[in-house]
């Protein structure tokens, strides 16, 4: 492992350009000025970027027309061995001539998303939508992907006849309609089935994501359960970073110098978003109005959904330990569904046998498809969850760390910004400060600064909830 100095130092040991086609390579690492890494939670692949100050011709001469391999190892001060990233080059950008060097950008992506591009599922599929999106990713018909896949199976099954879509858009589609394996539902059902006085309950919607590791495909409450939420996925590792009570990434105190270690330290930090009642209103975030009918049975129901009568079956990052998001003058607003969504249904699609094929115990059936209508279960319920996880959403910038992903969580600690008299008793805000959900991360290395390079990551982080798993929120009150 190579000695550094300081905590944003790095090495980039390669950065190797294959001809298209064969295994011979071109070492760049020189030409390259700054390169830049990205995963996100809500990408099925990864991109990067990298500009390059070329006097060698290198863009005539190799050439680079699109779709090349390209392998880039860098050495970190976070990591025992080199991290190593195999991408595509999909596009070169920003291109210009000055003193005999052109400059441009390499813009880099994961070779499954060239493959998505021209590749359509148009066969039926059944089963788990854990088990079909494996199908879509591993099978040479489809993306032939060799990477790993972390991975948990949805609560319901499904069947479905894809017209001819590419396959991240059917994974993506089949991730809304996901629920959490262990998820828990209710409904108070009345004798009047046509008021709009039921309710129904329940979590819903999941996430399908490509980081260094691989593919990852997990409910959003498994993202968020800790050790000992019944929610928790025995597939997941929920530790998070900076998890330890003497070393959670930390914004210090002005240039004060606590002897702790730098490489867990909070650079800058920057609240993109934490609330906006009236788009939340308009989404249903917090209450919906579902109509559905069923055009096999000519059944007509109303259903109402509220995030609060749902959210003790839900795992949180943080304090909370009920629904105190809005504030109490605009509490009764949940009460009332503000949004309507009408929708139709039909249990009878998949259903070959004469016995009944709804699965609910109102309709009495003996032996209900396992192909079932499942909306009823997950449309607002995904979207409410969605909506939830993104309450309070915070970017960081620490000392590079390029074992950090997308999808895992971090423990931040933060600097109180109240007035000095009023902050005096408590020097970090304990509402803003606890578990994240890393949403987005960026590795942004630059090689010519410095003695050896300037490495930072940008983590754009998210949660549902304020305050400390160990400590009783006081936010709202």
């Amino acid at each position: 492992m190579e000695k550094f100095s300081t905590p944003t130092d790095f090495l980039l040991k390669s950065f190797k350009i294959f001809k298209s086609g064969t295994n011979t390579d071109i070492e760049i690492k020189k030409l390259v000025a700054n390169f830049e890494y990205i995963e996100s939670i809500v990408s099925p692949f990864v991109v990067a970027a990298a500009t390059i100050v070329d006097s060698a011709g290198l863009i005539g001469a190799l050439p680079i027309k699109g779709g090349e391999r390209v392998v880039i190892d860098v050495q970190t001060n976070m990591s025992e061995s080199p991290i190593r990233y195999e991408m595509v080059i999909w596009k070169v950008a920003n291109r210009y001539a000055r003193q005999n060097k052109q400059t441009y950008s390499l813009g880099l992506i994961s070779p499954e998303a060239l493959q998505n591009e021209v590749t359509r599922v148009n066969e039926p599929l059944e089963g788990n939508p854990e088990g079909i999106i494996k199908k879509v990713i591993i099978d040479e018909n489809y993306i032939g992907s060799k990477k790993d896949f972390a991975s948990e199976p949805s609560l319901l099954e499904t069947k479905i006849i894809p017209t001819k879509q590419r396959p991240f858009d059917l994974i993506t589609q089949l991730a809304v309609k996901s629920i959490s394996p262990k998820a828990k539902f209710g409904s108070n059902n009345t004798s009047n089935k046509n008021k709009s006085d039921q309710q129904i309950k329940g979590s819903g919607g999941f996430f399908f994501w490509e980081t260094r590791r691989g593919y990852n495909f997990f409910a959003v409450d498994s993202l968020c359960a800790d050790e000992k939420n019944p929610l928790k996925s025995d597939r997941l590792n929920v530790e998070a970073w900076g998890a330890e009570p003497d070393e959670p990434y930390t914004e210090r105190l002005g240039n004060i110098g606590d002897g702790a270690d730098e490489r867990f330290t909070i650079k800058k930090s920057v609240f993109e978003s934490e609330v906006d009642t009236l788009a939340s209103l308009r989404v249903g975030k917090y209450s919906s109005l579902l109509v559905f009918f069923n055009h096999s049975t000519g059944a007509y129901e109303e259903y109402v959904y509220k995030i609060k009568d749902s959210y003790d079956n839900m795992a949180h990052l943080g304090g909370q330990e009920s629904l105190s998001l809005i504030p109490v003058q605009e509490m009764e607003l949940s009460d009332h569904p503000s949004r309507m969504m009408s929708i139709f249904m039909d249990h009878e699609t998949w259903h070959n046998e004469p016995g009944v094929a709804s699965p609910e115990q109102k309709d009495g059936a003996e032996k209900p498809t396992k192909f079932a209508d499942w909306q009823k279960y997950y449309m607002a319920q995904s979207i409410s969850r969605y909506k939830l996880l993104a309450n309070q959403k915070l970017s960081v910038v620490i000392p590079g760390n390029a074992e950090i992903c997308a999808g895992d969580r971090i423990n931040v600690r933060l600097v109180s910004k109240l007035p000095n008299e009023e902050g005096k008793g408590e020097p970090y805000d304990l509402e803003s400060s606890g578990q994240y959900l890393i949403q987005e991360v960026t590795h942004s290395y630059d090689p010519l600064s410095g003695s050896n390079g300037v490495f930072y990551t940008t983590l754009r982080l998210m949660r549902d909830s304020y305050g400390q798993k160990n400590k009783v929120s006081k936010h709202n009150q």
